[in-house]
C-alpha cells in the first residue's frame, strides 16, 4: 500500500481517524492525502440585516478558513511524527467529494471516521462514511 486518503472534518472522531492513520502510514511509509469538504451553506431564511448573498458569501468565507484550520491541524500531527502529508479541500457533498478524488487519485486506501460533523448526525448516523464505503473503488477504512 503506497498511497492513502484520510478524510476529515474536524470531528472528534475524525481526529481519531487521523491518530489511526498516522500509525498505519508510519509503519506502511505511505504517501498520505488529507482532504477536507467544504460544503455549500444551507438555505436561511432572510431575517438578517445582510442581504442573503451577503450572508452566503460570508458563510463560505468562514467555511473555507474552517477548512484550512482543519487542515493546518491535521498537517501538523502528520509532521510531529515524522510523516509527510499533503493537504487538499474541495467543495461539495463531502461523499461525492472523497469518493471522485479517491478514485481520479487512484488511492489504494480511503481512510474516513464512521461519523463527523454532519447537522442530521444523530438522524443519519454514518451516511457519509456508508456511502464512501459504497462508492469508492478502493479499500475503504472506517474509523470507529
Amino acid at each position: 500500500m503506497k498511497k492513502i486518503l484520510v478524510a476529515t472534518d474536524g470531528s472528534e472522531h475524525s481526529e481519531k481517524t487521523i491518530m489511526e492513520t498516522i500509525k498505519l502510514a508510519g509503519s506502511l511509509e505511505a504517501d498520505v492525502t488529507v482532504v477536507t469538504v467544504i460544503e455549500e451553506p444551507p438555505n436561511m431564511p432572510y431575517t438578517y440585516s445582510m442581504s442573503p448573498s451577503d450572508i452566503v458569501k460570508k458563510i463560505k468565507e468562514d467555511y473555507k478558513i474552517s477548512a484550512q484550520h482543519i487542515l493546518e491541524n491535521a498537517e501538523k500531527s502528520f509532521k510531529e511524527k515524522g510523516i509527510i502529508v499533503k493537504t487538499v479541500s474541495v467543495n461539495g457533498h463531502p461523499a461525492d467529494e472523497i469518493c471522485k478524488l479517491a478514485n481520479e487519485g487512484k488511492y489504494d486506501l480511503v481512510i474516513i471516521g464512521s461519523r463527523g460533523l454532519g447537522w442530521l448526525q444523530e438522524m443519519f448516523l454514518g451516511s457519509v462514511s456508508n456511502k464512501v464505503a459504497h462508492c469508492a473503488k478502493n479499500h475503504v477504512l472506517i474509523i470507529k
